[in-house]
């Protein structure tokens, strides 16, 4: 009887903490239209939606995901004088998706959803990544040098690096075969360190870390493989869910 009366207690303590999170009704209601409406205008950034080739749930590591590989141009290159193609499967968000994690992100750190704090969140991440998710191909980016268009493999959300030389652009611009490759490139095709930041927020191994994460993802001297890992179960996570902890924990350490 009195195990029975604890283990009722725990159930009652965590439903109150869980209700205490949930952002009220009547605020949300507000607020949700506009931030669904400033997620339109972050996707409208996502450059890569383009020629989209087809949609599929099979990728080894995201069976039952609707990932779509799209096919797209980049603007005109600086020193080709002509646009560069890429490939690469995307899993984006919609704007109501983005929206809600806007709001329980802005909820979780601030209690609030005033526009100061969404709209920062939603702000960084049309810089950052207009809210697309690179499950694997490259990326052009102009990062350095204005229209100078620089190839950036991703895997599970983060910068990877090829380990076979001639798989990657010595002149920056990918072939037809290293474009296909590295849509079906595996953790064995990669050098043991990985990029930094975690898609869509920029989130790091630090921010991670400082917030309860507990797999040995390394740091910004280490960077460990098993960061992607990590990165993939969470934005995994997220896509079946309100709340995105890969922006929770870069808003707790940068809201």
């Amino acid at each position: 009887m009195q195990k029975t009366f604890l283990f009722l207690l725990v159930i009652i303590f965590s439903f109150s903490v869980n209700a205490q999170k949930r952002i009220p009704k009547k605020v949300l209601k507000k607020e949700l239209p506009v931030l669904i409406e400033k997620s339109k205008e972050v996707l409208s950034h996502a450059y890569m939606v383009q020629k989209l080739l087809y949609t599929t749930d099979t990728i080894p590591g995201w069976e039952g995901y609707p990932v779509k590989l799209y096919e797209y141009r980049t603007g005109t290159d600086l020193y080709t004088h002509q646009p560069k193609t890429g490939k690469v499967f995307l899993l984006n968000p919609s704007p109501e998706k983005l929206a809600m994690w806007a709001a329980t992100t802005s909820w979780e750190v601030k209690q609030s959803l005033d526009t100061v704090y969404t709209f920062k969140i939603l702000n960084w991440i049309i810089n950052q990544s207009g809210a697309q998710f690179p499950v694997k191909g490259v990326v052009y980016e102009d990062q350095y040098t204005k229209d100078f268009q620089e190839p950036y493999v991703f895997k599970d959300g983060v910068t990877v690096y090829i380990k076979d030389s001639s798989m990657w652009p010595a002149d920056k611009t990918c072939t037809p075969v290293q474009l296909d490759f590295y849509l079906r490139i595996t953790n064995d095709d990669l050098k043991v360190q990985t990029g930094q930041y975690a898609r869509i927020a920029s989130t790091t191994r630090e921010d991670y870390k400082a917030n309860g994460g507990e797999e040995d993802v390394g740091d910004k001297n280490n960077r460990k493989q098993k960061w992607l890992e990590v990165v993939r179960n969470l934005y995994q996570k997220a896509w079946n869910s309100d709340c995105n902890e890969l922006m929770i924990m870069w808003a707790k350490e940068h809201l």
